[in-house]
Order: structure tokens, then C-alpha cells, then sequence
């Protein structure tokens, strides 16, 4: 087993280089799309140094926040008091006797920076700490640690953001949030002797296809000129029927895509489904029979005379692969049908503009 790869039972997906799943992380993360077009350069160019690249983003972004001084949040309190605050426990005061002590419980909200926003950014920290070789970027962390330390703001390794109110006032906050999330997702195996221990990991596992999905998905948002393209992602399709029984919508499965894009000036539409594992059937130089009846039912299930669109839209498999490149279409019954693959050991140049390529003729 080599430094550079993780280990893997599939032989066509066995040779990813960590560089380039450090760089589908980064296309797949909100960072991507908050940091500027220069930065997004320094990234691309650099996925082997995207560790100390993150960490110098990191420490400037948090640096400039404990200067301005932490975002503050109210935090809910339950405390035994000699004087009223906040609104009187009556049933803890009297459960505890503590009216007969001149005392009432009390429950209040306190404001704090021990948020739970806060203390996600802190427990980014570590991570890193523990992902990093530099020693003066070592050495920064530490220090950043040691002001978190002192403002008494603890650690969490999850956070949902998007459920969070940004006001005016802390609204920088989302940036800092979407390096502190990438710096966890980033936590990924090496080889380097370290503190904890795992599986070895399948590259055909659940985590690997999100990851690929959602790395396509950012990066058709960022590259793609959004005065020409229309793009969406998750979109549910439901069949098109015009005589049913009455419960037929309970049992009907629906279709979800993962990407479509439409061409605005050209009036063309492709959906895009992405796919983690061999392009071809096992023992096998054929197409997988389910891939391409999903992909056709995508295309053609949706046609309808007020959608001109649907009459002619287009449709991709899209699959990762090592050392090879695959495009090949036909078109079935008016619709172009595309099965094509990204070469994921390439350099990180190599495979922006493999990706282009393919999304340049819709």
C-alpha cells in the first residue's frame, strides 16, 4: 500500500490519489464557493498542500475574528440565585426549600460567546493541529487554541449552520464556519503514524458517491457562466400518468436527479446522474443495463409539449475512473444519451479541464 492512496477492494477505483480526494472535498464544500476567484487558483493548483493552504486561510480568518471579538449568543441558564433573574423556577424553588435560604432558582438567558458556532470554529482547531506537519503553522494553531482556551469557549465536532440566523453583525461568520467544516471533512486516513486508528476504507462505499456527486454539483456552480447556464441539483421528477388508481402515489417511486444544467442561449437541457463505481458490468465491457434505463427513463418520462425543453433534453452517466477516459453517445428516440468518465488520477489542472470539456457542448 502506497503513502498517496487508500486502500480499496475495487480495482477500478483503487488508485485515487489523496491529493485529488482533498480536491472533490474541496469542490464539494460551501468554502468553494465563499472564497474568491484567486484563492480558488491557489487551491486548485495546490490539492497535495490543501492542508496548510486551509490552515493559513483558517488562522487570517480567525485572527481577524478575535480581534473584532467572538460573535455573541444568548444561552439558556438554570441557576440558584439570592436575587431574581430571569423568570422564577417555582417548582425547583420549592422542591429545593430554598425560599426558607433567602434563595430562587432561576432560568435566564445569558449572554455568551460559548456558542455552539464558536465552539465548532475552536474544535476545527484541533483537528487541525493534529493534521498538521508545518511547524510554525503547528505553532499557530496552538496559540489560536490558547485564545479560545481563555475566552473559556469549549469544543463540538458538529454544527448545522444552515439552521442558524446571520445577521448583519455576524454574517462574516458563514466563511469562517464553511473552513472550520471543511477542516473536519478533511479529517480524512493517512498513513502517518497518528492517534487514532479505522477500517480500512472502500473507495465504492456511501461516503465516496456523496462526495462525488456533490463535488460535480459545486463545481458546475462556480465554472460554469451562470449568464448561460441554469443549474440545479436534487430535482424530483414524478412519472407522467393520466389514469391511476386512487392510491398509486404511495407506491410510485420518485426520480431524483443529481444535476441538470441548461444551456440558456442554446435552449439545451442535460441531466446529469453521477455514478461512484465501474462504467462497466462485471466480467463485462458493456454499459450497466440499470444505469442506462435510469438515465433513459429521465429523459423521456419527462416529455410534454409546454416543456420544448423535455422534447430534446440530453442525458449523462458520469463515473470516476483511473487512467482511462471514456466518451461515448447515441441517440435513442431523439434524445442524446452520453456515457462518460473523469480521470481522477490526473493533476488537479487536468481534471478541471476534463470537466469543462464535457460540459462545454451543451
Amino acid at each position: 500500500m502506497t503513502r498517496n492512496h487508500l486502500p480499496s477492494s475495487n480495482n477500478t477505483l483503487n488508485k485515487i490519489p489523496i491529493r485529488n480526494i482533498w480536491l472533490l472535498l474541496l469542490y464539494a464544500s460551501d468554502l468553494y464557493r465563499d472564497i474568491n476567484e484567486q484563492q480558488r487558483v491557489k487551491f486548485e493548483k495546490n490539492p497535495e498542500k490543501i492542508i496548510d493552504l486551509i490552515a493559513e486561510l483558517y488562522f487570517k480568518v480567525v485572527n481577524d475574528r478575535l480581534r473584532k471579538s467572538l460573535s455573541n449568543g444568548y444561552q439558556s441558564r438554570i441557576q440558584t440565585l439570592t436575587r431574581v433573574r430571569g423568570k422564577i423556577d417555582n417548582f425547583g424553588t420549592a422542591r429545593k426549600f430554598l425560599l426558607e435560604k433567602g434563595k430562587v432558582q432561576c432560568s435566564y438567558d445569558e449572554l455568551t460567546c460559548n456558542t455552539p458556532k464558536n465552539q465548532y470554529i475552536h474544535g476545527a482547531a484541533h483537528v487541525l493541529l493534529n493534521q498538521l506537519t508545518n511547524h510554525d503553522l503547528r505553532d499557530e494553531c496552538k496559540k489560536i487554541i490558547n485564545r479560545f482556551n481563555m475566552l473559556k469557549v469549549g469544543q463540538l465536532k458538529s454544527y448545522n449552520y444552515k439552521a442558524d440566523y446571520f445577521d448583519k453583525y455576524n454574517r462574516q461568520d458563514i466563511l469562517l464556519l464553511s473552513i472550520a467544516k471543511l477542516i473536519f471533512e478533511l479529517s480524512i486516513p493517512t498513513e502517518f503514524v497518528g492517534n487514532h486508528s479505522v477500517n480500512i476504507l472502500n473507495k465504492t462505499d456511501e461516503w465516496l458517491r456523496f462526495l462525488f456527486e456533490k463535488a460535480i454539483i459545486g463545481f458546475c456552480h462556480i465554472h460554469l457562466d451562470r449568464n448561460k447556464y441554469s443549474i440545479s441539483s436534487g430535482k424530483k421528477f414524478k412519472w407522467q400518468y393520466t389514469q391511476s388508481t386512487n392510491n398509486i402515489e404511495k407506491f410510485m417511486p420518485t426520480m431524483k436527479t443529481d444535476l441538470i444544467i441548461e444551456n440558456i442561449t442554446a435552449n439545451n437541457r442535460l441531466i446529469i446522474d453521477t455514478k461512484c463505481t465501474s462504467i462497466f458490468s462485471q466480467n463485462s465491457y458493456s454499459f450497466k443495463t440499470p444505469h442506462l434505463y435510469q438515465l433513459y427513463a429521465y429523459v423521456r418520462s419527462q416529455e410534454h409539449d409546454n416543456d420544448p425543453l423535455s422534447l430534446s433534453s440530453s442525458g449523462m452517466l458520469l463515473y470516476p475512473t483511473v487512467n482511462k477516459s471514456i466518451y461515448e453517445h447515441v441517440i435513442i428516440q431523439g434524445h442524446k444519451l452520453i456515457f462518460c468518465t473523469v480521470d481522477l488520477t490526473q493533476d488537479a489542472q487536468s481534471i478541471k479541464t476534463s470537466l469543462l470539456t464535457l460540459f462545454s457542448d451543451i
